[in-house]
C-alpha cells in the first residue's frame, strides 16, 4: 500500500553557488559522513550531480513523509547507487516503509521522485 509520494526539483546552479560560498560546512549539513567520503572521489561535474541528487532525494523523502525536516536531518540519510546504477536512500532512524526512488539529472536540473510503500 502506498503511504506517501514526494518529488523535488533542484536547480544545480543554486547548489553550486552554495557549495562555492560555504564549502565543507554546506556539505556537512546536507550529506551523511558516508556521502562526504564518496563525493570527494568524483570529478567536479559528477560531484555536483551527486550532491544535487542526494539533496533532491532527501527533500522528496520528507515530502513523502509529510513532515518536512522535523525530527530528521539531511545528514541522517544516505543516498547511494548500486553497481547497476539504481539509486536508493538509507535512513538512520527506523522507518516502516520501503523507499522507491528515481533520480534524473538533465540540463542543469535534478529531479527526484519517491514512493513510500508499506
Amino acid at each position: 500500500m502506498i503511504k506517501g509520494i514526494g518529488t523535488d526539483l533542484v536547480e544545480q546552479s543554486r547548489v553550486a553557488a552554495l557549495l562555492s560560498k560555504y564549502g565543507q560546512k554546506f556539505l556537512n549539513k546536507i550529506l551523511s559522513k558516508n556521502e562526504i567520503f564518496h563525493v570527494e572521489k568524483y570529478s567536479s561535474e559528477n560531484k555536483l550531480n551527486f550532491i544535487c541528487s542526494s539533496f533532491a532525494a532527501k527533500e522528496a523523502f520528507v515530502k513523502a513523509l509529510g513532515t518536512g525536516f522535523r525530527g530528521i536531518y539531511p545528514n541522517q540519510m544516505t543516498y547511494l547507487k548500486n553497481d547497476e546504477g539504481k539509486p536508493s536512500l538509507n535512513i538512520e532512524k527506523p522507518i516502516n516503509y520501503s523507499i522507491h526512488l528515481s533520480i534524473s539529472n538533465v540540463a542543469g536540473y535534478t529531479l527526484s521522485f519517491i514512493v513510500l510503500e508499506e
